[in-house]
Formats: C-alpha cells, structure tokens, sequence
C-alpha cells in the first residue's frame, strides 16, 4: 500500500541508499519508525522493492493435469 515517501541515513537491510513508498516492502519495514525522514530528501532513487509493489500482479495461467 502506497504511503508518504520517506528515507533514512540508515539503510536497514538495504545494500543502496534509497527512498521508499510503499509499507509492504521488506526494506523500508526494516528501518526503525523513529530514523524515518518524509520525503525523499538528497536521494534521487526510487526502491527496486517499492517499484515491484506498484507494478500489476500478473496471473500466469495454469494447465491442470488430466486426469484419466
């Protein structure tokens, strides 16, 4: 679910420094409430994690056996 950008100076469990919007990713749960800044402050880069999260979940459909 889609949530007020926020960065830390701290990453989590993060390898990249970047901002995060969404509160389902694994990243921006990992860093604590209280080393949350709003907005996106000095960083230009989206998470890849928060991107994946507002993409469409695509279904791929699925063949049952036969059964004989």
């Amino acid at each position: 679910m889609r949530v007020p950008p926020f960065y830390s100076p701290y990453r989590g469990i993060g390898l990249e420094d970047a901002w995060h919007d969404d509160n389902e990713c694994p990243i921006g749960k990992s860093i604590a409430i209280r080393d949350r800044i709003a907005g996106k402050g000095p960083i230009d880069k989206r998470c890849r994690y928060c991107e994946l999260l507002d993409r469409p979940r695509q279904h791929k459909k699925r063949r049952l056996p036969h059964s004989n």
